[in-house]
């Protein structure tokens, strides 16, 4: 009898240690977020979809056109109508791509190629915009040629 109990005393201890590491993986995973972006972002994630892919390019451009940059940060893209946007900090000045949507700003940029209330000129690649006042032709070669 105090094998059964023992047996059924170690099958409920394992039983709640397994529901609850799967708790807190669930926790982890959806605590995590996206739209965070830290300094010095320069890491080899395998690109989880279109976007993610299209930045993986273009950092790899950079790279492969041996211009660094020291951070990657996240820009409030809210401000001039896009979807996201980031910095890439270098020492020859920052580089800003934004990620747009198909609507009216769009259409506007794709229109007038400025962005902001500036007008700071820009080009487009597809649903992508970099900021072109001030960089390089080796740096917009990289962003031109991305599809």
């Amino acid at each position: 009898m105090k094998k059964i109990l023992a047996l059924l005393l170690c099958m409920t201890v394992f039983t709640g240690c397994s529901s609850q590491t799967d708790t807190s993986d669930d926790t982890a995973n959806n605590n995590r977020s996206t739209d965070n972006v830290t300094e010095n972002e320069n890491n080899n994630n395998t690109p989880t979809n279109k976007t993610d892919d299209w930045y993986a390019q273009f950092e790899n451009g950079l790279k492969e056109g041996n211009i660094d940059y020291s951070s990657k940060n996240v820009l409030d893209a809210t401000n001039v109508g896009g979807v996201e946007g980031y910095r890439y900090v270098t020492d020859n000045g920052n580089i800003d791509v934004y990620r747009y949507e198909d609507g009216d700003e769009f259409e506007r940029i794709m229109d007038e190629k400025t962005i902001g209330d500036d007008k700071k000129k820009v080009e487009v690649n597809d649903h992508m915009v970099i900021v072109s006042d001030g960089l390089s032709e080796d740096v917009l070669d990289i962003f031109r040629n991305l599809k």
